[in-house]
């Protein structure tokens, strides 16, 4: 049972106390929510109420003190219904029987102060140091559970390494000491006891994901994706009398092969399906279980859009089906296949049918038969306009992460389609809130859908506002053999905060035929969004789940180890608000041993068997919509990947600074996966580079996976990940993302800060100058302008060749009064004029200009470069040439100086002279030409495509000017060629 101590309290409040038990037994007790200076002792424990713990809480709630309740979670043995829990606290004692809370109730106590909900008993399956992830589980007929699963090594000097330092480093390679790698291994539970793991890989590999199966034989098959030389296939291996059997390699071509899931039909033959990217196009495939081996794969989808994250299932008549959602209508939708009962081989699919395909976004399904034949999907659904415009200056689409609700839709082998008579959405949570705040429904919050005027009523010196909606993620279906339904789902509710980021929970409910259970929260499945738990079901009415948790809703593990934000700095960023103390950042890098690490742990329910007779009703069917792809957009798409400059350029979209679910801040930003969801699809881009502070603050489980998905959407010459992370370091030294071709770099520490008003050179800036020389990395600076930004006390021009000029999230930072500025009225993330772009200029700094998102915004900034093809060592060798532009819409932009580009610097006796083509997606209010801060040409053009030439008439002899060119649409879209910095020497 979970005990939560101080849900009305208005200030922290002492709650220590102790628990006994009559008529069962005490097996554990364990925090929940503790802080530091709590603690427990045998069956007691020292806790009290503290204010929430929120990165940056003040956004949320002000200068008040958000009160969140405390508690502890008790795992009781051989209790009775009527068994009795007695509890002391220093605010007063009560005693509950165990009847009194059936899942999916809790019961108020103390006049409301306490709060008893009961949850599932939770056994630990891995301990050690290391990671244990990406579970899977299947049942065998001789009742052994097998559960399947990825175990990451850390290196031996993971903590040292990324460790802060208080002098300047000077041997760099330590920072690519190699990992211990990942291996796949099993463990069988017998009934009795978790049997020794056995290996079915090598250790110190790089894989991805697992699935199981048992044949008809009784025989497990373990399914993977293995990085061989840059290309990720899917493998299997089967485990015979309880050993490995021969490894198979099922898939062989080029491009990733990912996301496998397994199922067994009713002939005893294992299926699997996955994810294959060909030629830049990602496609579904499966194969199906022959002898000893698997069939050559089969392409089940078949569209000529992207279609992602496949799911199957197998009823009792023959059939599979397998599941997916697609980006062939300019939106995700839900659309499945299945095989004949009659069908003998793994290439007899019937036709496509849609499940989901509205205008709306639907994605991430979940796939279960129950008894009767009936084909139950849960999934995702988001507003219209997913990942389209979304920032500070436009709200026309929706982010990622704005709002996320599930639905559940069942499929008669007759074709009706049906659901439940209850309604899922009156069971599953809404809107988020922390404290413990009442319950709200998702039905009551589904605000999905765009909101134009956010950006329009934007608040001075906030981002834009997002809807309110509820949260409910990555839904995981399974019916027991009663016909019971089980639905599990991450969520956000409540919103908790933990020194590694938010913390995300999985819930459990069930529909017994009848009615919906009340959701049932799970101990120990607190991680990142995107953590997806096995189920599994060994008799009627009865639920297990193999999942992975981090730990991270245990804030007190961090101890002193915190990094926090001063009162006046957090003023800063926060904006004219009453600053009151301090607020909490990330982990310290230089804490010992980091104590958060994935472990399995099993969670088991029972609620019975089903009791009604499978109530459904009709529902409606799915109709496909009309394509929502803007035509516009792709012609744009489509003029800027043919066009070739003069010297045979060509332009490549992209961008590098976005966050995701693995960012300490990225509450709002949504899942890792959707980041490179919206930049290949919605976005359409070339090459990016993604994600997060210090790719987790540098811990080295979550830099591995992100290094790891950036090979795997790598689609050589279609879509180009760069290895990348953001390095923040307050003002005046500024934050900077980072850019290498090279995989294995890992990020930098830091050296302590400078002062605002010393006058030299950062030795923490010059470091990192030092580190990227070693490692042939580039930066940017962002947000300039900001307390996040830089005085620009530091450049080096053969690693910081470039600038973000304008952030989607935020503002533009090229100069005062320029359009979409900050300044002191109206400044996101504080104000520092000494940051502009022109200042940097202005001191001899040779800055390219370039466009990207930060949080939450999407499709409003682009960085688009021109190389000579779209390899990794081209894009690095197009920003080292600052062969660079920024623009906030899908605009083409080509100025040169005779033989020169943009971003070049060169010495000429003629008076210097731009060539300058725009062709944009709206007509042009405003061409601008700027010279050494000064506009020295403008012009109203009014159509979407210019050409003209212009000749400096007064040049200075011997002196080196910058010219850049900027185009502002009658739309509001804005395009920054980057400089040319021309010497003109007169003729003697």
């Amino acid at each position: 049972m979970r005990i939560l101590l101080g849900v009305t309290d208005k200030d922290s409040v002492r709650w220590d106390g102790s628990l006994a038990v009559r008529g069962a037994q005490i097996a554990a007790i364990e925090p929940w929510r503790f802080d530091a200076g709590d603690s427990i002792a045998g069956n007691g424990w020292k806790l009290s109420t503290h204010p929430a713990k929120l990165f940056l809480g003040g956004i949320f709630y002000g200068p008040g003190k958000a009160i969140v309740p405390n508690g502890v979670v008790a795992q009781l043995s051989g209790a009775r219904p009527e068994a009795t829990v007695d509890v002391t606290t220093a605010q007063g004692s009560f005693s509950l029987q165990i009847a009194q809370i059936p899942y999916g109730k809790s019961i108020d106590l103390l006049d409301g102060r306490v709060q008893v909900d009961r949850v599932p008993p939770v056994t630990r399956l891995t301990d050690t140091p290391d990671e244990q992830d990406y579970p899977s589980v299947a049942l065998d007929k001789s009742g052994n559970t097998w559960v399947a699963y990825v175990e990451f090594k850390h290196s031996k000097d993971h903590n040292k390494i990324r460790a802060d330092r208080e002098q300047p480093i000077t041997d760099f390679e330590p920072l690519r000491q190699p990992t211990g790698g990942d291996q796949i291994l099993v463990k069988r539970y017998d009934g009795q006891k978790w049997g020794p793991r056995i290996a079915l890989s090598e250790p110190g590999l790089d894989l991805y994901r697992t699935a199981i199966a048992v044949d008809g034989k009784g025989q497990p098959w373990v399914f993977w994706s293995q990085n061989d030389k840059g290309n990720f296939d899917i493998w299997a291996r089967s485990i015979e009398s309880g050993k490995p059997g021969a490894r198979v390699r099922i898939s062989h071509d080029p491009g990733s092969d990912v996301d496998p899931v397994a199922a067994t039909g009713s002939d005893g033959r294992v299926w699997v399906a996955w994810q294959g990217w060909r030629d830049g196009k990602a496609s579904i495939f499966a194969a199906v279980q022959k002898s000893n081996g698997f069939s050559a794969p089969v392409t089940v989808s078949s569209s000529s859009g992207n279609e992602w994250d496949p799911a199957i299932a197998a009823d009792g008549a023959g059939r599979v089906t397998v599941a997916w959602d697609s980006y062939r209508n300019g939106n995700y939708d839900i659309f499945m296949r299945t095989t004949s009962p009659a069908g003998t081989s793994a290439g007899q699919w019937g036709p496509e049918a849609a499940v989901a395909a509205t205008a709306r976004y639907e994605a991430y399904p979940s796939l279960a038969y129950d008894p009767s034949g009936r084909l139950w999907v849960a999934y995702e659904e988001a507003g219209e306009g997913w990942g389209k415009d979304f920032g500070a200056y436009n709200t026309h689409g929706v982010a990622l992460y704005q709002g996320i609700v599930i639905r559940l839709r069942g499929f008669e082998p007759s074709g009706r389609v049906v659901e439940t008579t209850d309604d899922l959405g009156a069971v599953l949570p809404g809107v988020a809130a922390s404290p413990y705040d009442p319950w709200n429904a998702q039905k009551d919050a589904q605000d999905l859908d765009k909101h134009l005027d956010f950006a329009k009523d934007r608040r001075p010196s906030v981002s834009a506002a997002n809807v309110t909606a509820a949260h409910n993620n990555y839904p995981r279906l399974l019916v027991d053999a009663s016909g019971r339904i089980w639905l599990a789902y991450r969520t956000l509710y409540p919103i908790w905060w933990s020194p590694i980021g938010t913390v995300w929970f999985e819930y459990v409910v069930s529909y017994d035929g009848k009615s919906w259970s009340k959701p049932v929260f799970l101990t120990h499945s607190d991680n990142l969004l995107d953590n997806r738990p096995a189920l599994f079901s060994r008799a009627p009415g009865t639920l297990g789940l193999v999942g992975s948790s981090d730990w991270r809703s245990q804030y007190q593990l961090a101890g002193d180890y915190i990094i926090g934000l001063d009162p006046s700095m957090a003023a800063s960023l926060l904006g004219p608000r009453s600053v009151q103390r301090s607020f909490p950042l990330y982990l310290n890098p230089s804490i010992p041993n980091d104590p958060y690490n994935n472990d399995l742990f099993v969670n088991e329910i029972s609620l019975g068997p089903a009791t009604g007779a499978g109530g459904v009703k009709e529902a409606a069917l799915s109709t496909v919509t009309a394509s929502t792809a803007d035509p516009g957009e792709s012609e744009a798409v489509k003029t800027l990947r043919a066009y070739r400059s003069p010297a045979g350029l060509r332009i490549l979209r992209g961008e590098f600074h976005r966050h995701s679910e693995i960012s300490m801040d990225g509450a709002w930003d949504g899942s890792i996966i959707d980041q490179y969801r919206y930049m290949i699809d919605p976005a359409k881009m070339d090459w990016v580079g993604c994600c997060d502070h210090d790719n987790g603050d540098a811990r080295e489980y979550s830099w591995w996976i992100s290094q790891k998905l950036t090979d795997v959407f790598h689609s050589p010459g279609k879509f180009t990940p760069m290895f990348s992370y953001e390095r923040s370091v307050m003002y005046p030294e500024g934050h900077r993302n980072m850019i290498f071709a090279q995989r294995g770099i890992r990020p930098l520490p830091r050296l302590p800060i400078t002062e605002e008003n010393y006058a030299g050179h950062a030795p923490d800036t010059q470091m990192l100058y030092a580190y990227l020389k070693y490692f042939n990395g580039i930066t940017a600076s962002h947000t300039s302008a900001t307390a996040m930004g830089t005085d620009w006390r530091d450049n080096d021009p053969l690693v910081e060749p470039v600038v973000e000029i304008y952030q989607g999230d935020r503002q533009n930072y090229e100069m005062p009064e320029g359009p979409r500025s900050n300044n002191a009225k109206d400044s996101i993330g504080g104000w520092r004029p000494k940051g502009f772009v022109n200042l940097a200029l202005e001191k001899g700094y040779k800055l390219a200009f370039q466009a990207s998102s930060d949080h939450v915004s999407t499709h409003m900034s682009y960085c688009n470069l021109y190389a000579k093809d779209a390899s990794r060592e081209s894009i690095l060798e197009a920003f080292k040439k600052r062969h660079v532009y920024g623009a906030t819409d899908d605009i083409l932009a080509e100025v040169h100086s005779g033989d020169h580009m943009m971003g070049d610097a060169f010495t000429t006796s003629q008076a210097p002279g731009l060539d300058v083509y725009l062709k944009g997606t709206a007509a042009f209010s405003k061409i601008s030409i700027i010279k050494d801060n000064k506009y020295v040409y403008t012009s109203s053009p009014g159509t979407a495509t210019v050409k003209f030439s212009w000749r400096d008439n007064s040049p200075e002899n011997g002196k080196t000017s910058y010219y850049y060119v900027r185009g502002e649409q009658e739309n509001g879209e804005i395009v920054w060629a980057s400089p040319l910095w021309i010497t003109y020497t007169a003729p003697k």
